[in-house]
């Protein structure tokens, strides 16, 4: 090979190798307001995977953050909430398609829950299972946060709420430990299969009553960041997924009855609510929270359903109240929306 070939040769795979590096070069982007709060808040930096242009050519899914130019132009991170050919409609603070309600999975919830204060403060003789249930009783779950403390505006009950929590069993290879947790009318149980650290969620959402229960290491536990409102390691899916009961009060209403976590309960109906049966041989509650969904609100004017086109997303922020989105600007065109996001980081 001639010199002149040899450095054609050079300059193409100097050139591929720009090329590769142009497509594989990741998006950073910092978060700027508190639409996507409380997942995301100002200064945190979301990031693409290493070839956005993957994600853009297979196109957006449902539930997935993704960063793209609003009208009037910029940057703006938006979840995708609607696909093309869709009816959109917000429900009494859910999310319908096409008529029908949508379970928000698991880790999407991980980044839209809100943890929602306990109602008074507790005693440090007070177990976790009796913070939880002071937590809960006797009152109304309203949509309050505390990372936009200037925002003015009504607030809404909310009835998609839950608990969370981390246990840590003993084990007993002849009477395996059994984890219960209670939202108002609707009860779950689990048996532990071994001794160890293990993390539960359940309560309703989206009109059901859901549920999970997942191993922990301690490591996960140590790890888990202050802003983490459900335990680390959540599933991608639901282990239980049922209608709330219909004839149930719903959770944060006076008469929505006992809620709490329980380790160690006779597996019997008619459990001691008050935990007072369970063997504390069995396991510990090591924490308890109570958390609260998004709530999803229609737009100014009022209008709370959409139809796309062919080739049109709706787009959603996770704090409503301080998001300008589809409700404001419509559905938006495919070509405006860039790549899927994860973060912060």
């Amino acid at each position: 090979m001639t010199s002149s070939g040899a450095g054609l040769v050079a300059a193409a795979a100097l050139a591929a190798g720009v090329a590769v590096w142009a497509v594989a070069r990741p998006l950073r982007y910092e978060v700027e307001g508190v639409s996507m709060a409380p997942g995301l808040i100002p200064g945190d930096v979301v990031a693409t995977s290493a070839f956005p242009v993957v994600t853009g050519l297979r196109g957006p899914r449902r539930f997935e953050r993704w960063l793209l130019v609003p009208p009037g132009g910029g940057d703006a991170i938006k979840r995708v909430i609607g696909l093309p050919g869709e009816t959109i409609a917000l429900v009494d603070g859910d999310l319908a398609v096409d008529g029908s309600i949508v379970v928000t999975p698991p880790r999407v919830l991980a980044e839209t829950a809100v943890t929602v204060p306990p109602a008074a403060a507790t005693d440090d003789a007070a177990s976790a299972a009796d913070h939880c249930h002071r937590s809960v009783a006797a009152r109304v779950i309203l949509d309050d946060i505390d990372f936009a403390p200037e925002e003015r505006r009504l607030l809404l009950p909310v009835r998609d709420v839950g608990l969370a929590a981390l246990v840590r069993a003993h084990g007993h290879p002849a009477a395996p430990p059994r984890l219960r947790m209670r939202v108002g009318a609707a009860v779950v149980a689990w048996r532990l299969p071994s001794a160890g650290a293990f993390a539960a969620v359940a309560g309703r959402l989206d009109g059901r009553f859901v549920a999970a229960c997942w191993q922990v290491s301690t490591a996960e536990c140590r790890n888990a960041g202050p802003r983490e409102r459900l335990p680390p390691g959540i599933p991608a899916d639901w282990q239980v997924v049922r209608p709330w009961p219909a004839s149930a009060a719903e959770p944060g209403d006076p008469c929505a009855g006992p809620c709490g976590v329980w380790i160690g309960c006779p597996a019997t109906p008619g459990w001691d609510d008050a935990g007072r049966d369970c063997d504390p041989r069995a396991g510990e509650i090591v924490s308890c929270s109570l958390w609260r969904d998004v709530l999803h609100r229609p737009a100014a004017d009022g209008r709370d359903e959409w139809r796309l086109g062919r080739d049109e997303f709706f787009v959603l922020g996770d704090f409503p109240s301080g998001s300008r989105d589809s409700r404001h600007w419509g559905p938006l065109q495919r070509g405006v929306l860039r790549a899927a996001v994860t973060g912060p980081r």
